[in-house]
C-alpha cells in the first residue's frame, strides 16, 4: 500500500508541473553546459552588429515581415523551448524550433509602434540563455531609406565601373572599419587585375540603429574581364554592406565577404562574413594579381589565408625494387602507395615501372619540356593527349589532369632507370592544386 502511494504522489507531482503553462525542466536535473545563441538575426542583420534601438522600413520588410531568425546549443544537452517577447515580457509566445537548435518566428507590425524584443531559449535541463542581452527596441517607419541607401551605392558602383578610385573614395567613410588607405589601394589593385566591370543589385533588407550607421543586404551579379587571361569572369551572391548616415550624407563604413569592391586586398577590406548557399561560386583576386571563380566556402578559406593560392612544392622518391613491388604517388594526400607492377589495379594517381609512370584511369598528361616547377604558375586548359603510360626524362616537367578534374605539376630531378631487372628510383618534385583551378 506505501508503495502505491508514492507512485500516486509521483504521477500526481508530474502532471502538476505538466500542466503549467511553462515546462519546469529542472526538475529531471542540472547541467554544467550553457545555453548559447550561435548566431541571432532580425531581418537577416546580426544583433550584435546593432545597437539596442533599431528602425526598420517598411518598404523593405519581406512580405511585411519583422523575422527573428536564430540557433541555440546547450553543450551535451538538448534546446527544449524558444520564446520570444515583443512587449517587453509582458507576454511570451513560442517560437519555431527545429532538432538542432534553429528557431524562426515572424510577425507584422504596425508603423511607429515600439516593439521590445526578447528572445529566450531554454534547454531540458532548466537553463536559459542570457535573454537581457537580446534586447532589441524596434520602430517601423515609412520613410524611405531606400532612396537614400539606393543613391549611395548606385554612385559608388558608377564611380568603381567607370575605375575612377578618387569618385569612389569620396563615399568611403574617414573611420571606415577595414582602413580606409587599404581600401583605397584594394580598389586601384582591381583595376588592373578587371576590364568592363559591370554591376547589378537588387536591395533586399535596410535597417538603422540610433547611432547613425544603416546596415545594408542585398543581391548582386558581377562580370568582368580578366585583364591577364582575358577571361569573362561572373558570380551572383548575397552581401551585406554597413553606411554612416553624416552631414555629407552616406558613406560606406564596413564591408562583408563576399565584397563586390576591394577584392584585391579581402583579408584586409572584409569585415565578416554573409552566409551563402554551398552551390554559390564568387570571384577572388590573389596576391598576383590572377583572378577566378570558386566555390563560397572555398573563397572564405582563401580570403582567411591572406588571398594567396601559392602551392607549395613538395618532394618525393619513388622506387621500383623487383618485378611485384614498385611505389607510386596519390597526390591529393601526397601518400606514397605500394604498388604491384603486374596488376592493372592502383592505389596512386601515379605508378612507377621501367617504362615509365603508368597514370591510374583517366588521368592524362603533357611534356612542357626542360623547365623547372618553380616557374609554373599554371596549368595548360587543353593539350593531354598522353594517357595510359607516360615516359618521363631527366629535367622535364610534365602537367596532368586528374581523373576528378583537377591538376597536378611534376619535374623529374633524379632518376636512376633499370639496367639489370626491375630496379628504378625516381626523385619528383610536385605540386597538386586542390580547389580545381589551374593556377599553382
Amino acid at each position: 500500500m506505501k508503495l502505491c502511494g508514492r507512485l500516486l504522489l509521483l504521477v500526481f507531482l508530474l502532471f502538476s508541473f505538466a500542466s503549467e503553462g511553462h515546462a519546469k525542466w529542472w526538475i529531471f536535473g542540472t547541467s554544467e553546459d550553457n545555453v548559447e545563441l550561435q548566431y541571432i538575426y532580425l531581418n537577416k542583420v546580426g544583433f550584435s552588429e546593432t545597437g539596442t534601438k533599431v528602425t526598420l522600413f517598411r518598404e523593405m520588410l519581406p512580405n511585411g515581415m519583422v523575422m527573428i531568425q536564430g540557433k541555440a546549443t546547450a553543450g551535451m544537452n538538448k534546446i527544449g523551448s524558444a520564446r520570444v517577447s515583443t512587449d517587453g515580457k509582458q507576454t511570451w509566445l513560442d517560437m519555431k524550433l527545429s532538432e538542432n537548435g534553429a528557431f524562426e518566428y515572424g510577425f507584422k507590425p504596425e508603423i511607429n509602434k515600439p516593439y521590445k524584443i526578447y528572445v529566450e531559449i531554454t534547454d531540458t535541463r532548466g537553463k536559459t540563455n542570457n535573454v537581457d542581452s537580446t534586447l532589441k527596441e524596434v520602430v517601423v517607419s515609412t520613410q524611405n531609406i531606400y532612396a537614400i541607401v539606393k543613391s549611395i551605392l548606385d554612385s559608388l558602383i558608377d564611380a568603381y565601373q567607370r575605375e575612377k578610385p578618387q569618385e569612389f573614395m569620396a563615399f568611403v567613410s574617414d573611420d571606415f572599419t577595414g582602413d580606409k588607405t587599404l581600401l583605397d589601394r584594394a580598389v586601384r589593385k582591381d583595376f588592373s587585375a578587371f576590364d568592363n566591370i559591370m554591376l547589378r543589385y537588387v536591395l533586399t533588407n535596410v535597417s538603422v540603429d540610433t547611432t547613425g550607421k544603416i546596415f545594408v543586404t542585398f543581391n548582386f551579379n558581377r562580370q568582368v574581364t580578366s585583364v591577364k587571361s582575358g577571361k569573362t569572369l561572373q558570380d551572383n551572391a548575397t552581401t551585406q554592406m554597413t553606411f554612416k548616415l553624416g552631414d555629407r550624407g552616406g558613406k560606406i563604413y564596413s564591408m562583408k565577404w563576399p565584397l563586390i569592391f576591394g577584392l584585391s586586398d579581402a583579408t584586409n577590406v572584409a569585415q565578416g562574413t554573409v552566409a551563402e548557399t554551398p552551390a554559390t561560386n564568387v570571384i577572388v583576386v590573389d596576391t598576383r594579381g590572377d583572378t577566378k571563380t570558386v566555390p563560397y566556402q572555398e573563397s572564405v578559406t582563401f580570403v582567411e589565408q591572406g588571398g594567396t593560392t601559392t602551392v607549395q612544392v613538395k618532394s618525393i622518391t619513388l622506387r621500383l625494387t623487383s618485378q611485384f613491388n614498385t611505389e607510386g604517388l596519390k597526390f591529393s594526400t601526397g601518400e606514397k602507395t605500394a604498388e604491384d607492377p603486374h596488376q592493372p589495379a592502383q592505389t596512386g594517381d601515379i605508378k612507377l615501372l621501367c617504362e615509365g609512370f603508368r597514370l591510374n584511369v583517366g588521368i592524362f598528361a603533357q611534356d612542357l619540356g626542360v623547365k623547372s616547377i618553380d616557374s609554373i604558375t599554371e596549368a595548360p586548359s587543353s593539350g593531354y593527349t598522353i594517357g595510359g603510360m607516360l615516359a618521363v626524362q631527366l629535367g622535364h616537367s610534365y602537367a596532368l589532369k586528374l581523373a576528378d578534374g583537377k591538376y597536378a605539376v611534376i619535374e623529374v630531378i633524379n632518376d636512376s632507370p633499370c639496367q639489370v631487372g626491375p630496379q628504378r628510383t625516381i626523385t619528383l618534385r610536385y605540386k597538386y592544386q586542390p580547389n580545381g583551378s589551374r593556377t599553382f
